[in-house]
């Protein structure tokens, strides 16, 4: 559970981030245990015959070749009972090692992370300790250990009666169905307790996933904070964007003296443009705005003798169809061609 009751907030991706730097991941132990028997009872169907067959050859060689107690031969003879014991073992480890790593990799994906191996004083306090003793952790910890034990019990009871009942039967056999019967119930018993191990697994998975968000949960501080943090102060933010807003109405503003014509829905929209023969392909909005921006642009243009034209359709056209920098779209060309053609005559009348 969350240590402290303020921590009602979900963990942002940083902090989740930040708990699996420091090997804090939701993650069972009875998962890969559960894998790792499931696994071993499958593969002994297809193991057993190649054990067996290794060890008839070895006990065969051993029991028939009595020489290899010289001194001599002694150290022919280690090295092919060592030979024998890794062909025998280090299949099934390299499995089991394989197992272990895919299930911890299925549930919290590769990690490798050196600081939970650094040892934290504060678990040294008394009273913490006290405290994780008497926890819901540790209650689930004895409730989980306590079936485990249980279940395990039943079935060792149920198999060694099943043994008993029949070992009875065993002195009349060959050796063979002796090894046979011995193998048999060691399958059986490792499956039984893989079959166990699952249902108890996957309930302790789901009570580490949820004890793994209880104990990475923040504060509303908190969360606010690392909000300023990695995506800056609000209030600085907004400043910033006025600041820029302001900026980019400056520069707007200074660039209507060089503008062609100014057109304009008398009240509400004013669209500022510049058209140089040969340099542009079209005419190019330089300054545009709407209500008391519309006004500040007139009011600009008429300071520096730039021509307003009243042309509400198209002033309308322009500011919704234009942004600052943008040349006018191709069904406009015709209308403000006229109008740049009146100017320009005008200009070369006067």
């Amino acid at each position: 559970m969350a240590k402290d009751p303020s921590k009602t907030e979900k963990a942002t991706p940083r902090r989740r981030e930040k708990a699996r730097e420091e090997g804090q991941v939701a993650r069972s132990q009875d998962i890969p245990i559960a894998a790792s028997l499931l696994i071993v009872a499958i593969i002994m169907f297809a193991y057993i015959p190649f054990s067996y067959n290794i060890l008839s050859e070895y006990f065969h060689y051993t029991f028939s070749n009595p020489l290899y107690l010289i001194p001599d031969v002694n150290r022919e003879f280690i090295f092919h009972s060592v030979k024998v014991l890794a062909t025998l073992v280090l299949p099934m480890f390299v499995i089991l090692l394989a197992i272990g790593i895919f299930s911890n990799v299925v549930q919290f994906g590769f990690l490798l992370s050196g600081k939970a191996l650094i040892p934290k004083l504060d678990r040294l306090n008394v009273v913490s300790g006290l405290g994780r003793i008497f926890s819901m952790k540790t209650l689930f910890e004895l409730v989980r250990n306590l079936l485990k034990l249980l279940f395990a019990f039943v079935v060792a009871y149920f198999l060694l009666m099943k043994i008993i009942s029949e070992s009875f039967n065993m002195s009349f056999l060959p050796l063979n169905h002796e090894v046979y019967f011995l193998f048999k119930y060691i399958i059986m018993l490792i499956l039984a307790f893989a079959v166990i191990s699952i249902p108890i697994a996957i309930i302790d998975f789901i009570y580490r996933k949820w004890e793994y968000e209880e104990n990475i949960k923040m504060t509303k501080h908190e969360v606010k904070e690392e909000r300023k943090m990695y995506e800056g102060n609000p209030h600085v933010k907004a400043a910033i964007r006025k600041k820029q807003r302001e900026l980019a109405m400056m520069r707007m503003m200074a660039e209507i003296p060089k503008a062609d014509v100014v057109i304009t829905n008398p009240e509400h929209y004013a669209v500022a443009l510049k058209y140089e023969r040969g340099q542009m392909a079209a005419p190019k909005v330089i300054a545009k705005g709407k209500n008391n921006v519309a006004q500040k642009i007139k009011e600009i243009a008429k300071k520096y003798d730039v021509p307003i034209v009243e042309d509400p359709p198209l002033a309308r056209s322009l500011y919704s169809s234009c942004e600052i920098g943008d040349f006018i779209p191709e069904n406009l060309y015709v209308a403000i061609a006229k109008i740049l053609a009146k100017i320009y005559n005008r200009k070369k009348a006067a």
